[in-house]
This record gives C-alpha cells, sequence and structure tokens, in this order.
C-alpha cells in the first residue's frame, strides 16, 4: 500500500511537472512572440493564424490499475443508422476524458504495422513541417501524460521529458534524443506511443486549417505524403467527401476556430472494404508506392516495374467472407498553448461475418447502406461489396428475428444506442 501511494504521489508531481513544461514556450519559439496566458473560458477576439496561450486545468484522469492489454477487447463501434435517410453532418459528441487514447488487445498487433511502415516509409509515414514542431512537441507531451496516467502499469515517465512503454521496451528521452538528432519528429514517437493515426492541424492567416505534422499508417486509402500541408477544405475537396461544400465546410470550419481546450469531442465513422488488410487496401487502390491520390489508382506506366506488377482494378466480390468493416473513432481537442487542434484516428477493423451475427447489426448494417445516396455509395465503393453483402445480411436479420434475438419495434427496427 505504501508503495502504491508513493506511485500515485510521484505520478502526480510528474504530471504537474510536465504541463507546467506545456506552458513554457517551447524552443522554437521566441517568448516575445507568445501572449500572456489567457482564461479558457474568455474567448478573445483574436486574428487568424494567432493563439494566446490559455492556463489550462486539466481534467482528472482516472487511473486503470488493473488494465490488461492482453484481455481488454476492443471498443465495438457500430456507428451505423437505420434507415431511410442518411445523414451527412458532423456527428460530434462530448468526449469523456478518460477515454482519449484507447488501448487494447489490439495493441501489440497495430504496434507492429506502426513500427514496419514508420521503418520503411519515414516521412512518407510520419513528418513535421518545418515551423510546426511546437505543435507537434506540445501533442506528444499532452499523450505522454495522459498515457502515463490512465495506465500506470504500462506508461512510466520517468523525468518530464522521457517516457518508457513497458509493453514494447521503447525508452525515449528528450534530452538524448536532442543531442542525436537536434530536429527529431515528435509525431514519429507519437505514432508508436499508442494504436492511433495522429493528425496535427493548424490555423493559418486565412482561417483555414491545415494539415502540418502527423503519424498516419493504418488510413487504408490515403497517405500522409499526400496531404501533408493542405488546408482541410482542399483534403475534403479533393477526396470528393460527399456533402462537403453543401452541409460540411461551413460548420467544420467554424468548429474548429471556436473549439476550445476544455471542449475535446468524438465521433465515428465507417467503410467497408474486400481485403483484410488495415493499413493498405492493395486490392482497392493497387501498389502504394505508385499510387496517385487524383486518379485514387495506381500509375499506369509503373504498374510493371512494381511490387505488384499484376494488379487490375477490383471487381465486385463474390464472397461474402472477403467483406471486412473499418470504423474510425476520432477525436479531436484543442492544444491549450499552440492551439493546434490535435486530431488521433483510431482504425477497428473487422471481418463483416465475424460481426454480423451480433443481435441488431445485419438488419441495421443493410438498412444504413440502403440509405446511401449515390454519392455516398461510391465514395464508399459500394459496387464492390452489396451485391453480395445485401442478401446475406438480409438473411442473417430474418433469422435473428425467428430466434428472437433481435428485438424490433413497430418500425421494424430494434433499439439504436449509437455509436454500437
Amino acid at each position: 500500500m505504501l508503495f502504491l501511494a508513493t506511485s500515485v504521489i510521484l505520478a502526480l508531481v510528474l504530471a504537474v511537472f510536465i504541463h507546467r513544461f506545456l506552458l513554457r514556450s517551447p524552443p522554437d519559439l521566441k517568448a516575445a512572440d507568445v501572449a500572456p496566458p489567457s482564461s479558457v473560458a474568455a474567448k478573445p477576439t483574436r486574428a487568424f493564424g494567432t493563439w494566446p496561450p490559455v492556463q489550462f486545468s486539466y481534467p482528472p484522469v482516472e487511473a486503470w490499475s488493473e488494465f490488461d492489454v492482453e484481455k481488454t477487447k476492443p471498443v465495438p463501434f457500430r456507428p451505423f443508422r437505420w434507415g431511410p435517410t442518411y445523414p451527412i453532418n458532423m456527428g460530434i459528441r462530448p468526449m469523456p476524458w478518460n477515454s482519449w487514447l484507447q488501448l487494447d488487445s489490439d495493441y501489440k498487433k497495430t504496434y507492429a504495422i506502426r513500427l514496419a511502415r514508420t521503418n520503411d516509409q519515414g516521412e512518407l509515414a510520419t513528418g513535421t513541417l518545418p515551423g510546426f514542431r511546437p505543435q507537434a512537441m506540445e501533442c506528444l507531451l499532452e499523450m505522454f501524460s495522459f498515457l502515463s496516467f490512465r495506465y500506470p502499469d504500462l506508461f512510466k515517465v520517468t523525468r518530464a521529458v522521457s517516457i518508457r512503454n513497458n509493453v514494447t521496451g521503447d525508452f525515449w528521452d528528450f534530452d538524448e534524443l536532442d543531442k542525436s538528432d537536434p530536429g527529431w519528429n515528435p509525431m514519429r514517437i507519437g505514432g508508436l506511443l499508442q494504436q492511433d493515426d495522429l493528425a496535427v492541424m493548424v490555423e493559418g492567416t486565412d482561417g483555414e486549417y491545415y494539415l502540418q505534422a502527423g503519424s498516419i499508417c493504418t488510413a487504408g486509402f490515403w497517405r500522409l505524403q499526400d496531404k501533408l500541408g493542405r488546408s482541410m477544405d482542399d483534403i475534403h475537396s479533393h477526396g470528393v467527401v460527399p456533402g462537403w461544400k453543401e452541409k460540411l465546410k461551413f460548420s467544420m470550419e467554424r468548429f474548429f476556430q471556436r473549439q476550445t481546450a476544455d471542449k475535446p469531442i468524438e465521433r465515428n465513422n465507417y467503410f467497408f472494404q474486400i481485403d483484410d488488410q488495415l493499413a493498405w487496401s492493395q486490392k482497392t487502390n493497387g501498389p502504394e508506392k505508385i499510387f496517385d491520390q487524383g486518379t485514387k489508382a495506381p500509375v499506369a506506366d509503373l504498374l510493371s516495374a512494381s511490387d505488384d506488377p499484376n494488379w487490375r482494378a477490383p471487381v465486385p466480390t463474390t464472397d461474402f467472407n472477403d467483406v471486412f468493416f473499418r470504423t474510425e473513432r476520432q477525436s479531436l481537442r484543442r492544444m491549450p498553448k499552440t492551439g493546434c487542434s490535435f486530431l488521433t484516428i483510431r482504425t477497428y477493423f473487422h471481418k463483416v461475418a465475424d460481426i454480423a451475427n451480433e443481435p441488431g447489426v445485419p438488419g441495421r448494417m443493410a438498412s444504413a447502406i440502403r440509405s446511401w445516396p449515390d454519392n455516398v455509395a461510391k465514395y464508399k465503393g459500394a459496387e464492390l461489396y452489396t451485391p453480395v453483402l445485401l442478401p446475406r445480411l438480409d438473411e442473417l436479420h430474418a433469422q435473428l428475428v425467428i430466434d428472437g434475438t433481435a428485438l424490433l419495434n413497430a418500425k421494424d427496427q430494434d433499439s439504436e444506442k449509437y455509436p454500437f
């Protein structure tokens, strides 16, 4: 008991030290360029691209002292809704502080993918553009603080600027990194600490938010190199995101500009694919190294010399077991010192056949797919899997109804507890 009490006290002291470190001017910023701290509650008028550092009282984070990374199952997010209408909106909700960075039994598997891609692709998978290291560093320090508080048996902050990961054996010391590589990339470490992809968005003088740093290893359909340095509007417009200009652009940009450090949010989305590759869907996209973001396909002239010279554009699958469900749980926090917006993206990945017997899932999933407008269906590549997916989901739903597992209301729908 004495040891436990001493450990808690030490963690508290270290956390306070870390947050004092966060509220200092980063070495890349001149003290004269940083305004005096103001209050989170106050919403000062400010020019775009400027952010007065705010005094931020970190809410208590409950230590999960008995957390077992091997036995904790992934959160069963099932964020599809009953039709007949398909909602196109931000879909955000308040984020409980305890749930910011979530670890589970997929941790080691995800870490192996992230490590391999980080080592193989380097700055193509993780990078921080010149001039934005203070923002990336603040995000990394926030991760240090949270992980050591939430999972005290897994992460040990031995000093304010070093951390040990007891699961992977990794140890990072800022002082040593500064000596060996003064311009080291904070996002490389951040991407290997946990299971989420990371994106640091920074407001420009035009009010737009730009992706200036990140670690993207499990996105499946896009690469950091294609979006680093681009604005949120540019990314979504060129990605042909359904409803972006008509319904999402104004509200999302306004939210980014107004979000405060004490109001983190989270959201979910979902997608389907016809191979089992979490990091990069080769069957859909073709060889990653010659992928063209504009055409969403490999560069034809380079295909013969690629690692998959026989790749051909995908055709609809005829096997229900080929279809995989991927859902992202995204969180967004405003960093109090530099004012950047820190987006984390955790992708949960399942074979549809493995979740389609869950009570209520096949009927609701089929209804959601049928509610997609044409542009949404095209964006989600529906033609590749719906011919085999929908009939099977209907069969499974009918069987659950007969078995009494799916309890339907007057609208022939079961209860929906979004996003589960």
